[in-house]
C-alpha cells in the first residue's frame, strides 16, 4: 500500500487522539467549564503549572502562588481560556453571575396523587368462558405487558375500574372493541373480543361479565416529603426523583395533586430491607397541583400557604460547587405532621457539569433518626438538605445495603426544572 494512503488513515487516529488528550488534560487541570455565581460572593480556584489561566484581555489572571480570586459584583458572564504551557488551549471557563435565588425548605409530609396518561398492563391472563372453554383476548389482540392502554372505543381511561365499566357497557352491542395503546411511546390500535365470564363477588354469589384478560396497574400514589417553596410566585418542588411505574417508566401525568399527609407508624429500615413511612392522606387537604413530573421531583403550584417552623425566612440556595464534604441538616416527617430537624454527614460530592439525580453521598449520623427509622427510608425522598445556611438539595435514593447511607440531588437542579429562576433556565 502506498505510503500516502498510510498517513490518510492515520489522520483520523490522530484527531481521535488529540480529542482524548485535550479532555484528560481539562479533567487534570481541575478548572471546571462553567460555574455560577449569586452576586456578591467569592470565587477561588487553584491553577497550577503547566496550567495557566487567561482572562478576556488576553491577562494571566492566576497569583504567582497560582490562586485566582473573583467576586461576583454584577449579573452576568466572564469568559477565561485555560492554557496548558501557556499556548495550548485546553478549554474555556465561564463565570455566570446571576441573580440570587432564596426558598423556603420544606420537610413537609405529602401525598402524591397523578392520573396517568392511560394504564400499564402489568399481566396477561387466561379468561374462563361461561362455556367452560380457556380464552386468551389479550394475547389474540396482540397486547403485551408492559403496554399502556389509552383508551377503549374512543373513552379515555385513566382507572381500572373505568376500563370494567366501558367493556360491560359495550360488549354486549358490539362482538369487538378498539383499543388504543402505546408501546415504546408509540401509538398503537388493536381489536380485541372481550369474553364472557362468571365472577364471583364479595358475597359469594356470580355474575356474568365481560374480561380482556389483563391486569392493569393502579395510578401511581404514595408518600413522598416536600423540598422547597416559594412564596412569591407559589411555586413549589418535591419527592427529588420521577414517580415511576411499576416497570421503572416515568409516568406521564394528565393531572394531579399533593395533600397533606400524616405519618402514622414507621417500618424501620435494615440491611438488604428498605423501611417506610407509613401514613395517610388528608384528603380534604390538597395543598396543590402536579404540572411536571420530571427526573429531578415533581413540580407545581401551592394552593395553600405552607411554613417551616425553623425558618422564618427563605434561605439561599447553593450551587453544586458551594457543596463541600461535612456536616449538613436534613428535614422530614417521622411523626403526625411535625417537621423535624435531623443530622446528617456529606460524604462525598460529585461535581456535575450537566444535570443529574446523584450528586452527593450522605450518611445519617442523628441518634433519635437512626433509632426511629433506622436510617433514609421510602417517603424520605424530597427531604430538604441544608448546609451552611444554604439549601443544598434533597435526598433521592436509599443504599440497599446500608439504609443509613443514601444519595442526593443538587438543588440547583431542581430549582432549574420548577421553572422559578428564569436566569438558571436561561444558563442552562
Amino acid at each position: 500500500m502506498n505510503k500516502r494512503y498510510y498517513w490518510l488513515l492515520l489522520i483520523p487516529a490522530l484527531i481521535g487522539f488529540g480529542l482524548l488528550s485535550t479532555l484528560a488534560l481539562a479533567s487534570m487541570s481541575g478548572i471546571p467549564g462553567e460555574i455560577r455565581l449569586f452576586p456578591g460572593t467569592e470565587l477561588s480556584l487553584s491553577v497550577q503549572l503547566p496550567f495557566r489561566l487567561v482572562d478576556g484581555d488576553g491577562l494571566h489572571v492566576p497569583t504567582p502562588e497560582g490562586k485566582f480570586f473573583l467576586r461576583a459584583d454584577q449579573v452576568g458572564k466572564q469568559h477565561f481560556q485555560l492554557y496548558l504551557f501557556g499556548f495550548i488551549p485546553v478549554r474555556e471557563l465561564v463565570v455566570d453571575v446571576v441573580p440570587e435565588v432564596l426558598l423556603f425548605p420544606g420537610g413537609h409530609s405529602i401525598g402524591v396523587m397523578v392520573n396517568p396518561v392511560g394504564l400499564v398492563i402489568s399481566r396477561i391472563v387466561p379468561v374462563k368462558g361461561i362455556d367452560g372453554g380457556e380464552y386468551y383476548p389479550a394475547v389474540e389482540a396482540g397486547l403485551q405487558p408492559g403496554d399502556l392502554i389509552t383508551a377503549i372505543n374512543g373513552r379515555k381511561v385513566t382507572r381500572p375500574e373505568q376500563v370494567g365499566q366501558i367493556i360491560n357497557e359495550l360488549a354486549p352491542k358490539f362482538q369487538t372493541l378498539t383499543v388504543e395503546y402505546q408501546r415504546y411511546g408509540e401509538p398503537m390500535t388493536t381489536v380485541i373480543r372481550p369474553v364472557l365470564s362468571l365472577q364471583e363477588d364479595f358475597k359469594g354469589g356470580q355474575r356474568q361479565v365481560y374480561l380482556m384478560g389483563v391486569f392493569l396497574e393502579d395510578p401511581a400514589s404514595g408518600v413522598g416529603t416536600l423540598t422547597f417553596f416559594d412564596h412569591d410566585s407559589g411555586r413549589y418542588g418535591a419527592l427529588g426523583h420521577t414517580i415511576t411505574d411499576s416497570l421503572g417508566r416515568s409516568v406521564e401525568i394528565t393531572d394531579g395533586s399533593i395533600v397533606s399527609a400524616s405519618i402514622e407508624s414507621i417500618r424501620q429500615g435494615m440491611r438488604g430491607m428498605p423501611g417506610e413511612k407509613l401514613g395517610v392522606f388528608v384528603d380534604d387537604a390538597v395543598i396543590g397541583s402536579i404540572d411536571k413530573n420530571s427526573k429531578f421531583g415533581i413540580f407545581g403550584h401551592l394552593s395553600a400557604k405552607l411554613d417551616n417552623p425553623y425558618f422564618t425566612a427563605p434561605i439561599p440556595i447553593a450551587f453544586n460547587h458551594e457543596v463541600k464534604p461535612g456536616p449538613a441538616k436534613i428535614y422530614t416527617v417521622i411523626d403526625g405532621d411535625r417537621i423535624q430537624e435531623f443530622d446528617v454527614e456529606i460524604t462525598k460530592v460529585y461535581r456535575q457539569s450537566q444535570p443529574d439525580d446523584k450528586g452527593m453521598i450522605l450518611r445519617v449520623t442523628d441518634p433519635v433518626l437512626l433509632g426511629t427509622t433506622g436510617g433514609i427510608i421510602q417517603g424520605m425522598s424530597g427531604s430538604p438538605i441544608v448546609q451552611n445556611g444554604k439549601l443544598i438539595g434533597a435526598i433521592t435514593h436509599v443504599f440497599v445495603n446500608d439504609p443509613r447511607m443514601g444519595y442526593g440531588g443538587f438543588i440547583e437542579w431542581m430549582v432549574y426544572e420548577s421553572g422559578i429562576s428564569e436566569s438558571l433556565a436561561k444558563a442552562s
